[in-house]
Order: C-alpha cells, then sequence, then structure tokens
C-alpha cells in the first residue's frame, strides 16, 4: 500500500501515514476529530479509564512523563534498526558542555540532560550508547534478521475510523512490504519464555498486536501474522522472536472492543472512572487462594506441634 506524507495538518481521511513524529503521534488531536491508540486502551483495561485519562493528551494536567533509562534505550535502538535519523527526538551526550566533560552528577550536565528532555529529546548517555551498539550486533546476527525479518517500511501510522467516529491509530515498527507478517521490537530484560509471557500479558502487547492487524485489515492490507522481536538490554543481548497465536490475538481483539465502548462512553460524558467508582458501599475483598493456604497450613502445624 502507498503511503502517504504527512502534511503537518489534522488527518481527515484513513490511511498508512510516514514522517509522523512520535510525540504527534500520541496527540488526541492527530486526526480532525479524537484519535486513539492502542496506549488508551491498554491502560483501560489494565488500570482503568482514570488510569488511562491522567496518563493522556486528553489531560491538560497531565504531569510531564518522566524520562527512563529503558525508555531512552529502547528509542534508540528503534530508531537504529530502522535506519533512521535519530536526531529528531534522541540526543547524544557530546564530550564536554561549557567545558565540562561528562558527568551527570554535576549540575551543568543535568541542566543540559533537563533542557534536551523539556525538548522532547530521549538522552543517551555513553554508557546506553554502548548498550545499544551490543544490542544491535546482537539483532544483525540473528538468523532471521538477517534473512529480512526487518526489511520493511519502518515507522508507518495505520489511521482509520472507528463505526462510533473516533479516530483509531497504531504504529508498528516494521511494515511488511507483501507478506502481511508484521513485526514489532521489544527490549526487555530477559528473553526467557516464562519472562516474555509476563510481559505480554503484563503491558498488553495482545491488545496492540491485534490493534495493527485490524488498523491494516481496514486499510485493505493483507495481515497474516504479528511477531515480537525481543533483544536484552543488558549482555549477553540475547534475542528472541516469538510469533503470537491466532487464538491470543482474537483475545486481543476482544479486549480492545470492550476497552473502544468504555473509551467512547467515558468520551462523551467527561467521566472517567477509577477501579472502584462503581461501587457505593465498601466491598468485601478475597485474600488470594495461596495466601489462605499457607495461613491454614501454618495454624494446623502449630496446633500439632501444641498437642
Amino acid at each position: 500500500m502507498q503511503s502517504i506524507l504527512w502534511d503537518g495538518k489534522p488527518i481527515t481521511r484513513p490511511g498508512l501515514y510516514r514522517n509522523i513524529p512520535l510525540a504527534d503521534y500520541h496527540r488526541h488531536d492527530l486526526c480532525d476529530s479524537i484519535s486513539v491508540s492502542s496506549s488508551m486502551f491498554r491502560n483501560i483495561i489494565r488500570k482503568s479509564p482514570a488510569h488511562a485519562f491522567a496518563n493522556s493528551s486528553l489531560n491538560p494536567h497531565r504531569d510531564r512523563e518522566t524520562q527512563t533509562e529503558s525508555m531512552a534505550l529502547g528509542r534508540f535502538v528503534h530508531k537504529a534498526v530502522a535506519g533512521e535519523p535519530f536526531d529528531d527526538d534522541c540526543m547524544l551526550c557530546p564530550p564536554l558542555v561549557k567545558g565540562e566533560p561528562f558527568n551527570m552528577r554535576k549540575k551543568v550536565w543535568q541542566d543540559w540532560k533537563a533542557d534536551q528532555e523539556a525538548a522532547g529529546k530521549y538522552v543517551i548517555t555513553p554508557s546506553l550508547a554502548t548498550r545499544a551498539k551490543g544490542m544491535i550486533i546482537a539483532l544483525g546476527q540473528f538468523p532471521l534478521v538477517q534473512q529480512g525479518m526487518l526489511g520493511g517500511s519502518p515507522e508507518r501510522s495505520l489511521v482509520w475510523k472507528d463505526p462510533r467516529g473516533f479516530w483509531k491509530k497504531a504504529r508498528p515498527d516494521e511494515m511488511p512490504n507483501d507478506s502481511g507478517d508484521f513485526v514489532d521490537l521489544k527490549t526487555t530484560a530477559s528473553v526467557l519464555y516464562r519472562d516474555t509471557q509476563y510481559s505480554i500479558a503484563e503491558y498488553g502487547y495482545m491488545q496492540q498486536a491485534a490493534m495493527v492487524m485490524e488498523g491494516a485489515r481496514a486499510l485493505g492490507m493483507v495481515a497474516n501474522s504479528f511477531t515480537l522481536l525481543w533483544v536484552e538490554s543488558e549482555k549477553p543481548h540475547c534475542v528472541r522472536a516469538q510469533t503470537l497465536k491466532d487464538e491470543d490475538l482474537a483475545r486481543g481483539h476482544h479486549l480492545n472492543e470492550l476497552a473502544g465502548k468504555t473509551f467512547w462512553q467515558c468520551y462523551q460524558s467527561g467521566e472517567w472512572p477509577g477501579p472502584g467508582d462503581d461501587r457505593p458501599d465498601a466491598e468485601y475483598v478475597d485474600m488470594p487462594d495461596w495466601w489462605r493456604k499457607s495461613v491454614d497450613d501454618r495454624v494446623k502445624y502449630e496446633l500439632r506441634e501444641a498437642a
């Protein structure tokens, strides 16, 4: 599908867009009416509408997101792997700032870093640059990457209209040329099977993947599969590729439908309830079974000892 060069104006028609800066992509007013990405839907499901609204661009009083090393590292690696210029939203630390060599404990460097972050830049320290280099080398040595897994068009934005009236958007890391096999790169602490399982569930990656697949099909594109390409952020920078199963993508889609319904109700009413706001009285809370069993077993043991 031919991509459309974004002209900086509100989007008025569905399509596959290129050159939308990440900060603009996340704006709720990217289109001529309200637009949402999977971040909103995932936060509604994982937490509550109140949490989703608090962290979104819909909230004029939201706190500025605190930049972490993992965020900066992930963004830099994504840009490097995509082969795109990184200086639009990443900034490598220069050798000197006002004559002072790199030292983030010094005020001059702290002020410089604060200025970069205020301008929307991810600051890449020398240690982060070294880690990023190791991750990029590891990715380049991974057989599936060598076979062209990351050979598609990077960071294209899918934008389409939901029947209820709002816009949806999705931004896979790699747009396949013709295979319909989408890939998303994830930096992680561990690629052990149990750890990737936890990350997929905890961060709602099924919903993110389902959103990409929905958008591709809504725009008439082939969408066959969605693969997560993991790379560890610490040595030995192991790499793992995992394709999501159709039945789980369907679950992600169902969760997105639930989140979309909830979002539209909240947006129209202006009310974004928290997890317990629908309960007029105090509720009973059940302790987890594992805790109850451990207490019961301990009491039984103490009673036997006393006898």
